[in-house]
């Protein structure tokens, strides 16, 4: 018998339609929230306080006595549970507060107080294995069937583009090593925002003034653009309504063809 780990038959052929990985991001108040716990029969991890107002379950993981290990500890009790817990959705609530959790495991590793005091960004790096360690959980939990949704702060960072000027864009309030690899892991990236439209409102000095309105609604980029991070694997609209039914239908079109 051959010993091949890779034979003819380790070919797939077709589309695989897996369970979502998303991660959704914006500045405070926009609705992100909200959105995530619009996800069917979703439980939240909990690493900021900001779940009470919606009638869905979550693990509470912002206390201080509460650490990254437990936060470990979580995916696993979620992954033997599932069936019991009758989820279809786990959300993680945010990735920001989850970093704070993952730097203190790290200096309390390295009896330091500060993830800075490990010097030459060598902290930072041993936080990125524990990020990975959280996302391949992620990954054991989506391999059951589960719809992934994280949420994320924004901040704004410039780009140095070889090929135009260097502007600003939002990105994910993360360390910048840490942005990378969740980007890549996740099959959305999408930003939120309030619908926002500029009109020339007079002028000064002989240049046109703009100023911005917004329309109130809440929508999703899911396509990247010079201000924003954004990604889709799926061919979906963008922008649209930051409503995880209508983010779902349009998935569900696109695979359709």
């Amino acid at each position: 018998m051959s010993d091949k780990k890779i034979t003819l038959d380790s070919i797939v052929k077709g589309k695989q339609e897996r369970p979502v990985r998303q991660v959704i991001y914006g500045r405070d108040g926009i609705g992100k929230t909200h959105y995530m716990c619009g996800a069917d029969d979703i439980l939240v991890m909990a690493f900021e306080d900001g779940q009470n107002e919606f009638d869905v379950q979550k693990i509470q993981l912002f206390q201080k006595d509460i650490s990254f290990d437990d936060a470990i500890e979580t995916l696993k009790l979620i992954y033997s549970n599932y069936k019991k817990l009758g989820i279809k959705t786990v959300g993680v609530d945010s990735l920001d507060w989850l970093e704070a959790k993952i730097h203190a495991h790290v200096c309390k590793t390295n009896n330091v107080d500060s993830i800075e005091q490990i010097g030459f960004g060598k902290g930072y790096v041993m936080a990125l294995n524990h990020w990975n360690h959280f996302l391949s959980g992620l990954d054991s939990l989506r391999a059951l069937g589960l719809d992934i949704i994280l949420i994320a702060h924004s901040q704004i960072v410039k780009i140095d583009d070889p090929t135009t000027e260097a502007y600003d864009r939002h990105d994910l309030k993360l360390d910048k090593r840490v942005r990378s690899v969740v980007r890549e892991w996740a099959d959305f990236v999408s930003y939120a925002q309030f619908e926002t439209h500029s009109y020339k409102s007079g002028e000064k000095f002989g240049q046109s003034v703009y100023k911005a309105t917004t329309t109130g609604n809440r929508i999703m980029h899911t396509v990247q653009q010079p201000a924003f991070e954004a990604k889709s694997r799926v061919a979906i609209s963008s922008p649209i309504a930051l409503d995880w039914k209508v983010f779902k239908s349009e998935i569900a079109k696109a695979r359709k063809g």
